[in-house]
């Protein structure tokens, strides 16, 4: 007879759902947030999005069977988080409204109702133009591309290969900076146009040793496609001149004036709000334009 794991190890296994009248995109990070914080426990996760009539919702809820279910939803429509409420009430399934409370929140201290108008939700006014265009700019200025414009940029990024460049540019992008990032290595130094946007460049940095397995990570397979091939001997995928061209690069920074970013363990995002608090330009996901 097979033995089982004692209790105390085995992990708590729930089905968690996300329920939503538009994409979801608030409630999937509000959530991933908390259950971050619950690693004894696996999560599950099914989503349920543009659920925007009672037919929709009822028809996807009802499929619920058994037990171990936790439901999350962010709907606009009072009645609609009525009906998610009785019907996870009648089949004795958890339910929490992630945004009922806060939207009365705000109504009790503006002294105002809701629209409760799910057309609001994505109007696409001039902010969400702007986030277009700066997606554009973004793309167009990757990688030392059309450098000729680089002036028109809200934030410039400098950097060797491999540190987080392209990656946060394009988080930046999509929030609605205009960013371009300008790779630079020792053989081709840094570009001129660099001089016009001082006041508005950042460098990253990254730990040599991080740096190093990022690249050797990246390029594994092409080791693979070529047989007994090392690439060992190229500066590139070397240690020791990967820790020589980490300190050239933070010693040009300095003399250059660059506020220096290490990016080390940090995610996109992390990193993305690390460079608007350096360079003191407010982030608009703080504010937000009819």
């Amino acid at each position: 007879m097979a033995s089982r794991a004692p209790a105390s190890s085995r992990k708590i296994v729930r089905k968690l759902h996300i329920v939503s009248d538009a994409t979801g995109n608030l409630a999937s990070h509000m959530i991933h947030a908390v259950i971050t914080q619950f690693p004894s426990v696996d999560f599950e996760l099914h989503y349920h999005l543009f659920l925007d009539e009672p037919g929709k919702l009822m028809k996807e809820l009802k499929k619920l069977r058994g037990q171990k279910h936790l439901v999350f939803h962010a709907l606009l429509d009072p009645e609609m988080k009525r009906m998610v409420h009785t019907l996870c009430e009648d089949k004795d399934i958890p339910d929490f409204d992630l945004t009922g409370k806060m939207v009365q929140f705000v109504a009790d201290h503006t002294r105002t109702a809701p629209a409760n108008e799910l057309a609001r939700l994505h109007h696409a006014g001039e902010g969400y133009f702007r986030k277009i265009r700066a997606m554009e700019f973004t793309a167009q200025h990757d990688d030392n591309r059309r450098i000729d414009t680089i002036e028109k940029a809200d934030v410039v990024i400098v950097g060797l290969s491999r540190v987080s460049k392209s990656p946060t540019s394009t988080w930046l992008g999509a929030k609605g900076y205009k960013v371009a990032n300008v790779a630079i290595t020792r053989e081709t130094g840094f570009p001129k146009e660099l001089e016009r946007v001082v006041d508005r460049t950042v460098a990253f940095t990254c730990r040599p040793r991080d740096l190093y397995e990022i690249r050797t990570r990246r390029f594994e397979r092409f080791r693979e496609k070529i047989e007994g091939e090392s690439l060992d001997h190229l500066e590139y995928y070397d240690l020791r001149s990967v820790v020589s061209e980490v300190a050239w690069s933070e010693k040009k920074y300095r003399a250059l004036g660059y506020p220096i970013l290490d990016v080390t363990g940090h995610t996109v995002e992390e990193i993305a709000v690390m460079v608007l608090t350096e360079l003191e330009i407010e982030n608009d996901d703080m504010m937000y334009r009819h």
